[in-house]
């Protein structure tokens, strides 16, 4: 086959790169220098906050901006003590008094309260009992006071008609049930600390300032507490055998986190080091890792400080855009690998080293800069939704594309000039599909009927798409290992001692009427469908007050006049003791706000002092809290309620982390097929663009791209690997980074004149490979990570750069071979 021939301009570019290298490396240099600064400030500045995810605008994250700012922290970080054995219990109760004595030491903005128990509250409740207890219960106790009064009387009398045993007064029956209300309405534990015998646990509560959903002040609470917890020497100093563990809605923002942040750490070295040993075995030539790394390296920089620059104004990253950088190393390196094959394969074909990288640049540049924009379009197809999650990734990733080329097309020439000092010659033959490529040339027919009919079969798999295979089980997307020791295993032991689920989703409303009035109406709503079974409680301000204070007042000082000094001494003391936990006390008085425990108004005193403007639904805890599909129609039924209740007035918000929950799903269902049809629409208009007019091009082009998207798409259904908010953006990626390699493998058949595409296959094929090679060492980083979102990430960008990269070096290959010239 004849050498490439290189046009005027790609000789003059190669010149003129070459002799001005070093100035323009200088300015490559110094302008990385402030774009690390940048790059390193939006990791520093790495917010894993559920709204981050969300426009600003969408109703939970306004809600949670007005929650945080007229409520104190409605969350909780759960210290659980797993005892071991029964008998350890008073040992953990011990630690757990040392370390909350410690805890309330903190700063006031950092925690609001630390509860080891009910006590409290359950003094409260024994004090004002006659005030808790219905009208019917204490006519109930009054009734039963005057019989025995009676039948005491009748007998000190003589009048008694006929002898028999004295009405009881005994109340247990009313008082247990007077407690069981009071408690289950007001969030009261059933004993006098957070412990059980039986569950061998026992708790305490820490209260956070500052409703927050993600790490950051979290964080700094967590590591404090296990920093006093290590200086008081640990469980193992109380007794043997105890566990410690952390849980509630702070443990879960740090826990993710930090695996996210591992799972960064982890990805970006693998990447590195793996890419590195990929390149140098391709090649077979050292400084080729060094030719190709260092000008990607600048480009990654670039897209990230580029992109905190108006217009994007990306300020910091979220976690769908933290691991952004391994995908540019993996995705940018293709432009790059394309021109160092091409100018490798002319050197060992004896031409200079300028000859060599002019033809390298007249026989890569269109098709890596079709590559390139149809990248950049696929990336940048998400910045059009509203979902910032996917924003972010469009801007960053865009950028990372076209810089990527624009780095590899500027900076490697003067490169591969200073390192290759005859070292290429010298070097062995670079890898080579050749192999593959007579297999296709010996059975292009029978592949081409298995690509047909393959290509039938997962069109057929992909119609059949719908809400089932959309991941909606968020606990599925947690770090693998929460479930087995990590927050999911501690919360449920958590749950389980307090039978009750710690933060409420809030719904601010105006003014104390109308809260009042949605309190009512979600009463009434959570007996029936669809809030049916979801709720535990619904608490307003009204519900922490005793209701008919006056009459209940007037009532027990009726009861105790009934109660004469006469009359008590003629009861035994199990029955004194029974009326005198009911009766005895200080003179009641009507119970105000100000005299109800602090508990019993978390969520409900805002920070100016107001209170009764907000309602606290307490969700029932079980897996549903999980299941995306169930958050978004409970989330949706309790907004309508909501709303309905606070007609004609403004409706009140709902906040919560369950509302941003179900925010994310609804977004992703929104702006998913959204942006992959602008990515795909965006990559067939690039390649038209760059196609020459030439529609057999752009119809090979095109059929290789949709060939392995369908190819995706029927395996991922078939693998049962499902889409989530996290892993969806593989799909328009795909498009942008999987046209790369049929655009490069058919940008080389049409610069051969056309004639064999075989040889294609076993040149340029090899670099593709390579470029997908990389890419896959990208993506598959991430299949090693804790984080089971990236992970489902990880995998099905692995599966479509396999069915990409199939379809372009074997399906079109083989169909061009059977078609022939037609």
């Amino acid at each position: 086959m004849s050498p490439i021939h290189s046009s005027r301009w790609a000789s003059a570019w190669s010149a003129w790169t070459v002799r001005h290298g070093r100035a323009l490396w200088i300015a490559a240099v110094l302008l990385a220098v402030p774009a690390t600064w940048r790059t390193v400030s939006l990791y520093a500045h790495l917010r894993t906050e559920l709204e981050e995810l969300l426009p600003r605008d969408a109703p939970s994250v306004r809600a949670i901006s007005e929650l945080r700012d007229r409520v104190a922290g409605t969350q909780h970080l759960g210290v659980v003590v797993d005892t071991g054995v029964a008998d350890n219990l008073p040992a953990a109760e011990r630690m757990i008094d040392d370390l909350a004595a410690r805890v309330r030491e903190y700063p006031k903005d950092l925690v609001q309260d630390v509860r080891i128990g009910s006590t409290a509250e359950r003094s409260f409740l024994k004090e004002y009992a006659p005030l808790y207890m219905d009208l019917d219960d204490l006519d109930a106790i009054r009734a039963r006071v005057e019989a025995r009064r009676d039948w005491e009387v009748s007998k000190e009398t003589g009048t008694m008609l006929e002898e028999g045993p004295p009405p009881s007064v005994d109340f247990s029956d009313i008082r247990a049930r007077v407690d069981a209300r009071a408690r289950s309405g007001r969030g009261v534990f059933g004993h006098e600390r957070f412990s059980s015998r039986e569950l061998h646990l026992s708790l305490m509560l820490v209260e956070t300032a500052v409703f927050d959903t993600g790490r950051a002040r979290g964080a700094e609470l967590l590591d404090r507490v296990k920093r006093d917890l290590a200086s008081l020497g640990g469980v193992e100093h109380y007794a043997p055998g105890m566990r410690v563990g952390f849980a509630g809605d702070i443990a879960i923002s740090v826990e993710e986190e930090d695996a996210l942040r591992q799972d960064l750490s982890i990805s970006s070295v693998l990447v590195v080091l793996v890419v590195g040993a990929v390149i140098v075995l391709y090649y077979r030539w050292w400084q080729s890792c060094l030719v190709l790394i260092a000008p990607l390296a600048l480009a990654t920089v670039y897209a990230f400080a580029l992109a905190s620059l108006p217009p994007f104004g990306v300020h910091e990253l979220n976690s769908n855009t933290a691991f952004l950088g391994g995908i540019i190393v993996g995705n940018g390196v293709n432009f790059g690998i394309v021109l160092l094959a091409r100018y490798v394969e002319e050197r060992r074909r004896g031409s200079s080293q300028d000859r060599a990288m002019a033809d390298a640049i007249e026989g890569s540049r269109a098709g890596t800069l079709s590559a390139s924009l149809a990248a950049a379009v696929s990336y940048g197809s998400l910045v059009v939704t509203e979902f910032r999650g996917f924003r972010q990734f469009g801007a960053i990733g865009g950028l990372g594309m076209l810089l990527s080329w624009g780095t590899a097309f500027l900076l490697v020439p003067s490169l591969c000039t200073w390192l290759d000092r005859g070292t290429v010659l010298r070097a062995p033959r670079a890898f080579t599909l050749m192999p593959l490529a007579r297999l296709i040339g010996r059975t292009s027919k029978p592949l081409a009927v298995l690509v047909l009919v393959l290509t039938t079969m997962a069109a057929i798999r992909v119609s059949r798409v719908g809400a089932a295979d959309l991941e909606t089980d968020f606990s599925k997307l947690r770090r693998a290992d929460t479930w087995t020791r990590g927050e999911g295993y501690w919360g449920r032991r958590m749950d389980s001692l307090l039978q009750t689920y710690l933060t409420p989703i809030v719904v601010l409303a105006d003014d104390e009427t109308t809260a009042t009035r949605i309190g009512k109406v979600l009463k009434a709503a959570i007996y029936q469908a669809p809030l049916e079974g979801m709720v535990a409680m619904v608490r307003t301000a009204q519900d922490m007050l005793p209701t008919d204070q006056m009459a209940k007042i007037e009532e027990v000082r009726d009861l105790r006049e009934d109660l004469t000094p006469k009359i008590r001494s003629l009861l035994s003391d199990d029955e004194r003791n029974a009326v005198d936990a009911v009766l005895d006390g200080p003179n009641l008085h009507p119970v105000a706000v100000v005299d109800l425990p602090r508990t019993f108004t978390l969520g409900l005193r805002e920070r100016d002092g107001q209170v009764g403007r907000t309602v606290l639904v307490y969700p029932k805890p079980a897996h549903a809290l999980w299941n995306g599909s169930t958050i978004a129609q409970f989330i949706d039924a309790l907004r309508k309620t909501v709303a309905s209740a606070a007609r004609p007035l403004r409706p009140a918000r709902v906040a919560g982390s369950l509302p941003l929950s179900a925010d994310i799903l609804g977004a992703v269902r929104h702006d998913g097929p959204l942006a992959s049809a602008l990515a795909f629409v965006g990559v067939v208009l690039v390649v038209m663009v760059t196609s020459q007019r030439s529609f057999g091009r752009l119809l090979m082009v095109v059929g290789a791209l949709c060939a392995g998207v369908v190819w995706l798409g029927g395996l991922s259904m078939a693998l049962g690997v499902k889409l989530n908010f996290a892993n969806f953006i593989a799909y328009p990626i795909t498009f942008g980074i999987g046209v790369d390699y049929s655009v490069n493998v058919v940008s080389r058949y049409v610069s051969d004149g056309g004639k064999d595409i075989l040889h294609a296959v076993a040149t340029t094929g090899g670099a593709v490979a390579l470029c997908s090679a990389t890419t896959i060492i990208g993506y598959s980083s991430l299949l090693l990570a804790q984080n089971r979102g990236l992970v489902m990430f990880g995998l099905l960008a692995v599966l479509g750069e396999v069915c990409c990269l199939t379809a372009a070096v074997v399906a079109l290959p083989a169909c061009v071979r059977a078609l022939g010239r037609r």
